[in-house]
């Protein structure tokens, strides 16, 4: 299953809706994930963390636990944390 897919059922299994993660257009050390609650509102959840090093980790995350990734990506307690690379 693709990685997008993996994240879309992760979303899906919290009643939420996956919709992108971006770039913040104020701040580039940061990236906005954009979801949808089971009303259909949508929602974003501000990352400290650049877009590049996010996909890195959802990565692996997704080879570690994939249904743990809409707690990663929106940065829930007791979400898998990737390992260090440093």
């Amino acid at each position: 299953m693709a990685l997008i897919q993996d994240i879309q059922a992760s979303f899906k299994a919290k009643g939420l809706q996956y919709v992108s993660m971006a770039e913040s257009r104020s701040d580039r050390t940061k990236t906005i994930v954009t979801y949808k609650d089971s009303t259909g509102k949508t929602l974003t959840k501000e990352r400290d963390i650049e877009l590049e090093q996010l996909k890195e980790d959802v990565t692996e995350v997704d080879i570690l636990d994939p249904d743990g990734l809409c707690d990663f990506l929106l940065g829930n307690q007791g979400a898998p944390e990737p390992a260090s690379s440093g």
